[in-house]
């Protein structure tokens, strides 16, 4: 791995992330203080919808976020979420996006005119672009593997326990909030499942998605960003260096074991075992490479991970890495990406 090569960081190969996340901050912020009057305008209630007929009101409620703290906690979850634009490529994340919102949305407006009907009270539900938002935690808890980091009293904590916390944090600041956070779940099962064939009804034209590669697209196209990844703060290179770790622990303990019966092969040293001197390790470090470069993948696995979405070469080396630890390889390029 050379000191100075080119990663995937921020929003490289998601532009409608990008853009969603830019719009949503800029008109939450503009409705929050500049024109805090027309604040109106993005609320909806059942009485303006169902009595009055008032049915843009929904769609303009989608727009912005009224409300700082789900502002902050959808932006994280957005960003977190952008791994599956990376994965799909934008048009199919659009299509999902615009299929599973519009769901999400014809399911909010039949709760609200059930609880009408029931004479529930019910408040006007939550605003910004919620309803995009929760249907991408049904594929990030089927497709996105668990990788334990930590324990806290006892409880495994994954890399994938801060959108869990943040998504239940927004769900239960009211019952509203509760109500948008189910019908948003549902409408991403019913996605996933093609409810009705609704991934073949609903789809963002080629000719579309073309003219906005061609035009916004290149406004939220991020490029390559060329950093050192020698730094200790990189993840990559820090997982790297584990991985690498436990290869030389493994094949100093093989080294210990054959040694058994040949004990004067070893050489006094301060090694972890006091019996590997700094010419050793390093001759051990260039085996270890070389090892890495000859170990031999399962085609099984190389195939599982390419249907999701990676390159063969991109596959092979992580599960060469990886000592062909799925998990592992998984999480290795989904930083990568």
């Amino acid at each position: 791995m050379s000191a100075s090569s080119s990663v995937s960081v921020g929003f490289r190969n998601a532009p409608v992330c990008k853009f969603l996340l830019g719009s949503a901050i800029s008109s939450s912020f503009l409705l929050k203080f500049p024109l805090k009057q027309h604040q109106s305008y993005f609320i909806y209630t059942h009485s303006q919808v169902f009595d009055k007929y008032q049915i843009w009101r929904v769609l303009t409620s989608k727009l912005a976020f009224l409300d700082l703290k789900d502002l902050f906690v959808c932006s994280v979850l957005l960003y977190y979420f952008r791994v599956f634009e990376k994965r799909f490529g934008s048009r199919k994340f659009s299509s999902y996006l615009l299929g599973s919102g519009v769901l999400t949305i014809l399911l909010e407006l039949l709760c609200v005119f059930l609880c009408r009907k029931l004479e529930v009270p019910l408040q006007p539900l939550p605003t910004g672009p919620l309803c995009i938002i929760y249907p991408l935690f049904v594929p990030f808890f089927c497709d996105i593997p668990r990788v334990a980091l930590s324990h806290v009293w006892g409880v495994p904590m994954t890399g994938k326990s801060i959108s869990y916390i943040l998504g239940l944090q927004a769900a239960s600041t009211s019952p509203e909030s509760l109500v948008v956070a189910i019908c948003g779940l549902v409408a991403g099962i019913l996605w996933r499942v093609n409810f009705l064939h609704l991934q073949s009804v609903i789809k963002v034209p080629h000719c579309l998605a073309r003219l906005c590669h061609h035009t916004i697209g290149r406004l939220f196209n991020s490029k390559d960003v060329h950093e050192n990844t020698t730094h200790i703060g990189a993840t990559i290179e820090i997982q790297r260096q584990e991985a690498m770790e436990r290869l030389e622990q493994q094949v100093i303990w093989r080294s210990l074991q054959n040694s058994r019966h040949q004990p004067q092969n070893l050489v006094n040293g301060p090694g972890i075992f006091g019996g590997i001197n700094n010419n050793d390790q390093d001759d051990l470090r260039q085996r270890i490479e070389e090892d890495v470069e000859e170990m031999e993948v399962s085609e099984e696995q190389v195939q599982h991970m390419v249907e999701m979405g990676f390159s063969q070469d991109q596959v092979r080396h992580a599960l060469q890495m990886s000592n062909n630890d799925v998990s592992m390889a998984t999480n290795f390029l989904l930083q990568q990406n």
